[in-house]
This record gives C-alpha cells, structure tokens and sequence, in this order.
C-alpha cells in the first residue's frame, strides 16, 4: 500500500511540462492585470507642487520596478520565435529601469530646488523631469509595441 502512494505522488501534478506561448501570455498579462488599476491611479494624479511631482514620479517607478520583477519570475517558452520575443518583452521592461532611475534623481534636485526657491535651478531640474519622463515613456512604448506583438493584452496597454 505505502509503495502504491508513493508511485502515485511522484505521477503528474507538480511538473506542468515545458512553458507555452500561450501559458506565458496568460501568466504575464495576469501580472499585468494584478497592476492595471495601480498604474491608472498613478497616471490620474494631478500633482500640482514640486514634491507631489517627485512622488508621482517615484510610485510610478516603484510600480514599474514591481513589474519588471514580477515578469521576470514568469517561465519563458521553451524555444523558438515564442522564446524569443517573451524575452525581448522582458527584456525590454527590464531596460526601462534605469531610466527610471534617471527620473528618480531629476525628481528630487526638482524638489530640492523648489524648496530652495531657485527658480533657475529648478526650471533646469523641471526640464530634467520633463526629459526623464519622456525617455521613459519612449521605452514603455516600445515595451507595449513588443507585448501587442506577441499577443499580450494587458501587458500592451499598462501606458
């Protein structure tokens, strides 16, 4: 009898087989999914001084941090065209992180000059705001482009 049990545990079950096509777009538009309405909130703050800017900017990368994370513990496909471009969309999530970074930092010499009362300072450091967040915004929309490519949905229309 204990050796019928053991057979039947070591059968089936744990080992779903090589990931799909398919299994990754439904795992990662599912994290895409799971983060839909956070990214919406943070694309629907008006932030109106140089801090409330600064913590907009920073929500959105610890957001998008979250992502990349989070699309990185996804199995890739096997092999193949499916492989390939599962890993250029992650990839490509991954290559916007630093530009976050970037944002990051503009985002607090823009509140240290604000609360410095710089005005020349904290036009350059606005523009530097401006300038990170497009770079940014550029990199997501290739991320987007890729992942609708694929076949993600979710995952294509987080921007």
């Amino acid at each position: 009898m204990l050796l019928a049990i053991a057979l039947l545990a070591g059968c089936g079950g744990d080992d779903p087989g090589p990931q799909t096509k398919e299994g990754f777009i439904s795992a990662a538009d599912g994290v895409c999914e799971d983060l839909f309405g956070e990214f919406a909130q943070v694309r629907s703050n008006e932030p109106r001084t140089a801090q409330e800017v600064a913590d907009a900017n920073n929500e959105l990368a610890d957001l998008y941090d979250k992502l990349a994370d989070r699309l990185a513990e996804i199995p890739l496909p096997e092999s193949g065209p499916a492989r390939t471009q599962a890993q250029a969309f992650v990839r490509s999530v991954r290559a916007a992180q630093p530009l976050l970074e970037d944002l990051r930092r503009a985002s607090a010499r823009f509140v240290a000059a604000a609360n410095a009362e710089d005005a020349q300072a904290a036009a350059k450091a606005g523009n530097d705001v401006r300038t990170a967040l497009d770079a940014f915004r550029s990199a997501r929309a290739e991320s987007d482009r890729l992942a609708i490519q694929y076949g993600l949905n979710f995952c294509g229309n987080l921007g």
